[in-house]
């Protein structure tokens, strides 16, 4: 947008934009703006007799549009939510050597277990379906192999309990599953209850 075309408005937000860009701090004191954008600003609209008193109109105004933030009494603003300025962008040599030198990211993964009799899981999946059960997902994809993926699941686990029995298995799409073995406890617990609610319903 060429100058001609700007109100004050933008015209003051880019110019305080560039600003804390040449000195690579967002924070900067009213009176120092202006001395050093004096000149730019007078030339922005020549006939303006009151710049200085527009400018701190403008700043109030950028201030309550949620561009800026009034720090103190003495005129001190703050510039907020623009893209990164130019000497905030970290030295690529520096990252590169942090990237190289960090330790590799711990990831958990679901590692899947056979049920401990297989006729079960087989059972589960003829029971109820290829269709996730959870909320009402409904969610699988089709294999290859033109049969559609699902993972069967022990609503209650086996190390508290659970059995191979088909009121405590439940079919779930991966995303689901994962939830269900890696979510909070509240998050758990409650897809716990709604699954043996389903699977006692299913029994009936």
């Amino acid at each position: 947008m060429s100058e001609k075309n700007m109100t004050w408005n933008d015209f003051v937000l880019q110019l305080v934009v560039d600003y804390c860009d040449k000195r690579t701090l967002r924070t900067f004191r009213y009176q120092d703006f202006l001395s050093d954008n004096l000149r730019e600003i007078e030339e922005f609209r020549p006939s303006n007799r009151n710049a200085a008193a527009k400018v701190r109109q403008q700043l109030q105004v950028l201030r309550d549009d949620g561009h800026l933030t009034f720090v103190d009494n003495r005129g001190t603003y703050t510039l907020r939510g623009h893209d990164i300025l130019s000497g905030e962008l970290p030295d690529e040599s520096a990252l590169i050597e942090h990237i190289k030198s960090a330790p590799p990211d711990k990831r958990e993964y679901l590692v899947e277990t056979y049920v401990r009799d297989v006729g079960w899981a087989k059972l589960a999946k003829e029971k109820y379906g290829h269709a996730c059960m959870m909320d009402s997902c409904g969610n699988t994809f089709r294999k290859n192999d033109g049969s559609y993926y699902i993972e069967v699941h022990h609503i209650v686990p086996l190390y508290k309990n659970g059995e191979d029995a088909i009121w405590n298995l439940s079919v779930l799409c991966a995303h689901h599953h994962k939830m269900a073995h890696y979510a909070d406890n509240r998050t758990r617990l409650r897809m716990q209850s709604e699954l043996l609610k389903i699977a006692e319903t299913a029994s009936e």
